[in-house]
């Protein structure tokens, strides 16, 4: 990311503002309006242009209406640290994942070795002070008696003393039991725990495409559902393709905007009633990730299991 950063830098072109994006801003609610740029929470700053482009990972949800296909989720991993000996012996060996748990671990590097699991993940289902933009109306007041509920990342930037559930910390566990050939790392203590929040959709495909309601000033690209780093070489020039409306043609049904997500979707539990407009669509159900290499269970809320 630090070379990107340098080489984007180096064009003269690109100028960087840090800051964290309150609320997109719109002129007017009728036939016509427009997106018209982004409030800062820093002093209420505001940043206009004539095309926004929301490309916020899985903080994307809480700034645009994307209940209907996409959804924040957080993914369970862990660092172990290891001896000179232990690095000869794993630093060799390919990434290794097992396709029904989801489980995986990264070839080790300067003596730390990775174990993570692709799976359903958790929610975090949060009130919004502002309301997405597009959302329905039936939510879109967002006054403290009905807040928007979004699944928004919890991170250890924001909470450093976050760890992550018992049931990931067993599933990791299990990992390093079935994947790592060395006995001693089985039980050693992590060095350290993170959430990875994924932006999910029903297929995990990427979602690439103008906001219909605002299609001339308003543009998406999010989805990465786990897997948007490794396309960093090459997933900024299709996302200009799309901009300039080269979009390739077997991409088209996949990033499209969609109004309902398609795939499989879970019921919501009924102690999950007041989140359905975070957690999922419309219709009350969940939005899943079905692309066959999920492991843990659906529907997960991690304010609940972190209490377990």
């Amino acid at each position: 990311m630090r070379f990107v950063y340098e080489r984007a830098a180096a064009t003269g072109r690109v100028a960087f503002v840090n800051g964290t994006v309150e609320q997109l801003l719109t002129t007017g609610g009728g036939e016509g309006s427009r997106v018209t740029g982004a409030r800062l929470r820093e002093g209420g700053r505001v940043l206009s242009a004539d095309l926004v482009v929301v490309a916020a990972g899985a903080w994307s949800p809480q700034l645009v209406d994307l209940s209907s296909q996409v959804v924040a989720t957080g993914q369970v991993l862990a660092y172990l640290d290891l001896t000179e000996d232990e690095q000869a012996q794993l630093g060799h060996r390919p990434v290794l994942m097992n396709i029904s748990t989801g489980l995986f671990v990264i070839p080790p590097r300067d003596r730390v070795l990775k174990v993570a699991r692709h799976a359903y993940g958790y929610l975090n289902p949060q009130p919004l002070a502002h309301p997405p933009l597009g959302s329905p109306p039936s939510v879109s007041p967002g006054s403290d008696s009905n807040p928007v509920v979004v699944s928004t990342p919890h991170t250890h930037l924001t909470d450093p003393d976050l760890s992550i559930p018992a049931e990931g910390v067993a599933a990791l566990r299990e990992a390093l039991r079935r994947i790592v050939p060395l006995p001693e790392l089985h039980d050693r203590p992590f060095a350290r725990t993170r959430l990875c929040w994924y932006t999910d959709t029903p297929t995990a495909d990427f979602l690439v495409d103008y906001h219909p309601r605002w299609p001339r000033s308003l543009f998406v690209a999010t989805g990465g559902s786990g897997h948007a780093f490794k396309f960093l070489p090459v997933i900024g020039g299709r996302v200009v393709d799309c901009l300039l409306g080269r979009r390739p043609t077997d991409l088209g049904p996949k990033w499209r905007w969609k109004e309902k997500g398609p795939g499989q979707a879970m019921a919501a539990r009924p102690t999950e009633a007041a989140h359905n407009a975070v957690v999922g669509t419309s219709d009350g159900s969940v939005i899943v990730t079905e692309d066959g290499s999920r492991g843990g269970r659906p529907g997960l809320i991690l304010e609940e299991e972190l209490k377990r």
